[in-house]
């Protein structure tokens, strides 16, 4: 009878230190693979951003993702943040990477491929709410002193995003406050991350469990502008694959005839490959090189206008395939 009861009582015991395991414990052992990262780290001791939410709201997740899929929310009881543009046009919904640590544009091409992700000149929706800094380097040279309020304050981000990228209207708090909800639905999960749990469990100090976390996926998405003069990289090897792909899943996601994002359209014709080829030298709006480098700018009655590629999303090298694409289609 002794003996029951102290099996009992030891069985009491492990129950509830298994219970009074944390959270973070259990995401470490692999139990909570679907933990939010931001969640993880915020136990772990780190600084909660301004934008951060509890607890998620799936009805004002959903009207965030109606109002970045299609301007408004489908009920149309909230006017169309742009006439212009959607937020897909210039952005994906989902990772584009492999591994979130290294968002080359290499990767980007990779991945891209083997998933059919469209290839897209702004910064992909997926783990936005886990960056701590928005509108980085070279977009300070685009928009001026409009970015200071956005480095580190998602919602200004997402405004300015709303009024400037878009050329839309400015939005509503509760607007700005579904759309955040949308971010965080589509935020970085631990599942996410290619991380060493062992590694990660034998560390003691809370500080460098966070850095190790943070070292597997970017804080920020960096901009640097290319040269609209383009040179041909000297240890270029051309890679007509990838040149197709960005092709279809870049040029085409916006300029393809009947998508009603542009007023250039065209299709994957020979007609279309040989007036591109023509224009390559050129510097003007239908050059590749130079539109690709350069984008354009919004005006008084032309409103719509094509962003630029920033080298972390279109290097040279995979710029010089595109253009080698292009050529091969008119032999």
């Amino acid at each position: 009878m002794k003996l029951i009861s102290v099996f009992i009582l030891c069985s009491t015991v492990l129950l509830l230190s298994f219970e009074s395991i944390s959270h973070l414990q259990n995401v470490y052992l692999g139990i909570e693979p679907d933990a939010s990262v931001e969640d993880y780290i915020i136990e772990l001791g780190e600084e909660k951003p301004l934008h951060y939410i509890k607890n998620l709201n799936q009805d004002s997740a959903r009207m965030g993702y109606e109002m970045v899929y299609f301007g408004q929310l489908k009920n149309k009881e909230n006017k169309r943040i742009s006439k212009f543009f959607v937020c897909t046009d210039c952005h994906n919904q989902v990772r584009e990477v492999e591994n979130l640590a290294n968002a080359s544009p290499t990767e980007r091409v990779k991945y891209g491929i083997e998933k059919d992700i469209p290839f897209l000149p702004a910064s992909t929706f997926y783990g936005m709410y886990n960056k701590e800094h928005w509108y980085n380097g070279d977009y300070k040279r685009k928009y001026g002193d409009l970015v200071k309020p956005t480095l580190d304050t998602l919602e200004n981000a997402i405004q300015l995003c709303a009024v400037q990228c878009s050329q839309g209207r400015s939005l509503e708090k509760w607007e700005i406050r579904s759309i955040l909800h949308y971010y965080k639905s589509i935020e970085i999960k631990v599942k996410d991350l290619l991380i060493n749990q062992e590694k990660l469990n034998a560390l003691t100090d809370n500080r460098s469990k966070i850095e190790l976390i943070k070292s597997k996926y970017n804080q920020i998405n960096d901009a640097t502008f290319g040269d609209v003069d383009q040179k041909q990289p000297l240890d270029y090897k051309e890679n007509l694959k990838n040149g197709a792909y960005i092709f279809k899943n870049g040029c085409l996601h916006c300029h393809k005839n009947g998508k009603n994002i542009t007023a250039f359209e065209f299709d994957d014709n020979t007609l279309t490959f040989s007036f591109l080829e023509a224009k390559l030298q050129k510097h003007h709006n239908y050059s590749v090189p130079y539109i690709v480098r350069k984008g354009t700018y919004s005006v008084s009655g032309k409103k719509q206008y094509m962003p630029q590629y920033p080298l972390e999303k279109m290097d040279n090298y995979q710029l010089y395939d595109l253009i080698n694409y292009i050529k091969s289609q008119t032999k």
